[in-house]
């Protein structure tokens, strides 16, 4: 057995390869275990199938991912969740054969994290580092910030802080993001829990690409991920649609386009079609399908000195992007700037402004052409970018490995501690 015991990452929701649940989880086991825990995953069974799964991996919960947001975004709804989850916590922890030392969790909805807190309320005590991605108000669904979701968060933290003085759990609570932080702050003050701060970014951050070779052009990245709605799908084809009419700008002359989709849905046959003829057309694109492994995307998005995020501002209004990260944390890397353009509101244009990156908005409306030209001015100002264009505070969000990050907030015992 390690000579720091037991860790245990919490993640309910992770069972398939699609997302950045196994881009935060493997650097995160592969970190704790270098630092001498004897560190496991906890996830959906399901995942012990797919054959890119992280290990140490245990298949612990069922039915109890993200789902459907009926099921717990109201409170009775939640509390049966949390329950079924706590039993499946339960017996896992019967299985491990020792004490849990210390919990990890970075992507808990508030019944996911009622759950653990009704398991820590039995447990013996433990360090328990946790980071709140999602924002109090999320369903998953709808814009963020419903009052009843928000209500459910803070019956869920009500929890953990109980659990947590009750059994003397040293709780220490994190944020991706200053705005995140903001909104929890009500929260916060209302169950007695602090906070510990801003985190690293956990997708991105630390990332170490190499440059790109000679004679590789810089490339404009469209889109990259799932196609769920909102996040800039229908504004990149669009700009695709633009250049196959005759409207490609000079700014943009020796760029190329970068494509990648990966999920458990299909693209329609027409938007497949037009990706098909932007390909044949000679503009430049590369077109990704499927898993992409952390390093070779991390390579990929260090290529893009220009990013479309047309994420919808409302559907992200609170919700946060590992893209974004990850793409700005690759050019950090490369001491080389970045730039993008994107919808004027919502949580990417917000936390841009935060990390000191450039962003640019269309002034002339939100079709193809606006899109297009905005891009081109953005591939003009990069030229003349000098080295890094982060801030301090965003140099300290991409610079350090979220995994680093908590294996240090575990050394040194720190944070929010409950008595």
């Amino acid at each position: 057995m390690s000579s720091r015991g037991l860790l245990v990452i919490v993640d309910p929701a992770y069972a398939s390869t699609v997302g950045h649940h196994g881009e935060v989880n493997r650097p995160l086991l592969a970190e704790l275990i270098g630092a001498g825990w004897r560190a496991e995953l906890w996830a959906d069974v399901a995942l012990e199938a797919e054959p890119t799964a992280p290990s140490p991996l245990r298949g612990v919960f069922s039915d109890c991912g993200y789902g459907d947001p009926a099921h717990w975004r109201e409170l009775g709804g939640m509390v049966r969740l949390a329950r079924r989850l706590e039993g499946q916590l339960v017996q896992a922890a019967a299985w491990a054969g020792e004490p849990v030392a210390a919990w990890l969790g970075h992507s808990l909805l508030p019944f996911q994290l009622l759950g653990l807190a009704r398991h820590l309320a039995t447990a013996a005590p433990a360090e328990v580092l946790l980071s709140l991605m999602f924002s109090p108000g999320e369903t998953l669904k709808d814009p963020g910030g419903t009052e009843q979701a928000t209500a459910n968060a803070r019956v869920a933290l009500a929890a953990l802080a109980r659990a947590c003085r009750q059994q003397g759990h040293r709780l220490t609570l994190a944020f991706p993001s200053r705005q995140q932080e903001r909104l929890y702050e009500p929260l916060l003050a209302a169950t007695g829990v602090n906070s510990a701060g801003v985190h690293s970014a956990v997708v991105g951050a630390g990332c170490r690409p190499q440059p790109p070779r000679p004679g590789e052009p810089p490339l404009v990245l469209l889109h990259w991920g799932d196609l769920k709605p909102g996040k800039g799908r229908g504004e990149a084809l669009a700009v695709l649609e633009q250049l196959l009419a005759g409207g490609a700008r000079d700014e943009l002359h020796g760029w190329g386009w970068l494509w990648h989709q990966h999920g458990t849905t299909s693209l329609p046959s027409e938007e497949r079609q037009l990706l098909k003829e932007a390909q044949e057309a000679g503009l430049g694109l590369v077109c990704l399908e499927q898993e992409v492994p952390s390093a070779a995307m991390q390579q990929w998005l260090a290529r893009c000195p220009l990013a479309l995020l047309a994420y919808d501002p409302l559907h992200y209004s609170q919700r946060s992007s590992g893209l974004l990260w990850h793409w700005a944390a690759s050019r950090y890397a490369l001491g080389k700037g970045a730039l993008a353009v994107g919808y004027g509101e919502g949580w990417l244009a917000a936390e841009a402004q935060e990390l000191g990156l450039n962003w640019r908005v269309p002034a002339g409306g939100w079709g193809g052409d606006a899109w297009l030209g905005e891009l081109a001015g953005g591939a003009e100002a990069v030229r003349h970018f000098q080295g890094i264009n982060l801030n301090a505070a965003g140099q300290a969000i991409l610079g350090t490995c979220f995994a680093t990050w908590c294996s240090q907030q575990l050394a040194r015992n720190s944070g929010s501690t409950l008595r």
